[in-house]
């Protein structure tokens, strides 16, 4: 083996191929005209045979010398695609982000923060994944997405889980509402509305029928859904009322479909940051947190 090539050795046999001069080569190589020289000498010493003819100040490469010459440039021309991608990824023109959200995030949340990211950089290809909290939880485990998003009671050793934002839980009426003309509402203002309520399988569903249940409040169950959205609509289109997480809540009445209202007393509700524990956050990843903390604290407050 070669044990004494080095990289600056052949940078100085391409430049002077190039160039046809050893002074010339030393200008492309910010070095000096006798260094360019040993590191040549030193180059044919190591590989045994001449690389040039020198006719006076002129150097005239040997077949040997333009046949190490193709080699060594296709090496060059796959450092230098290998320099692109490192500055790609470096200035955020690579890379990609796959997310798993609880659906309370991944149906609009999410995808607005999605695409002001990838507008922001579109050299990004970000996947979303609508699941269950339990299923984003079981996707994280796996180690192969980037973040996940998700409201939980529980751990899993191969996942980092921490909360991103907390929120009281809001009540949310049909547009015109007699109840609307309150600041905030109490279990008892519930008592014999038409509710669209939780699927019991929800674990929100519980604590809300706890809230309720402090005010001696038996409201109607008129429908069950499972996610917040679906309930949100039910109420737009003047089925009832109901008590949904935050984001959903605050969402529909930006758009003007419902209004909202907080409870009292308050219920905070919890959305989880999931992160796979056996490695750290990307950067792309990382910048994507930083848009998505950001919408919160726009669309919720501090």
């Amino acid at each position: 083996m070669l044990h004494r090539l080095t990289h600056r050795q052949l940078e100085a046999f391409r430049a002077v191929i190039e160039t046809g001069k050893v002074t010339a080569a030393s200008e492309v190589l910010n070095t000096t005209q006798p260094s360019v020289s040993r590191m040549i000498a030193d180059l044919e010493h190591t590989a045994g045979f001449d690389l040039f003819e020198r006719r006076g100040r002129q150097l005239l490469p040997t077949p040997e010398a333009l046949a190490l010459y193709e080699e060594v440039e296709r090496s060059f021309v796959g450092l230098a695609e290998i320099s692109r991608v490192i500055e790609d990824i470096r200035d955020f023109r690579r890379g990609s982000l796959l997310i798993a959200g609880m659906p309370a995030l991944a149906l609009k949340f999410l995808p607005d923060a999605i695409a002001a990211f990838v507008k922001a950089e579109p050299g990004i290809k970000v996947s979303l994944r609508a699941r269950s909290s339990q299923a984003v939880l079981r996707h994280l485990s796996s180690q192969q997405f980037d973040l996940g998003f998700a409201a939980l009671d529980m751990d899993h050793p191969a996942v980092t889980r921490r909360p991103i934002c907390t929120a009281p839980m809001q009540a949310v009426l049909p547009l015109g509402h007699p109840l609307a003309v309150k600041d905030r509402l109490e279990p008892a203002d519930f008592d014999e509305q038409p509710f669209i309520a939780l699927g019991a399988e929800i674990a929100t569903r519980s604590e809300t029928d706890v809230f309720l249940a402090a005010g001696n409040a038996r409201p109607q169950i008129v429908a069950e859904a499972q996610l917040s959205a679906s309930i949100c609509e039910l109420v737009a289109s003047g089925a009832g009322v109901s008590i949904v997480e935050p984001v959903t809540a605050a969402n529909f009445a930006a758009a003007g479909r419902i209004i909202a209202r907080p409870l009292h007393p308050a219920q905070p509700f919890r959305y989880d940051l999931l992160l796979p524990a056996l490695r750290e956050p990307s950067r792309v990843a990382a910048r994507f947190l930083d848009l998505v903390e950001a919408q919160f604290t726009a669309l919720l407050g501090d």
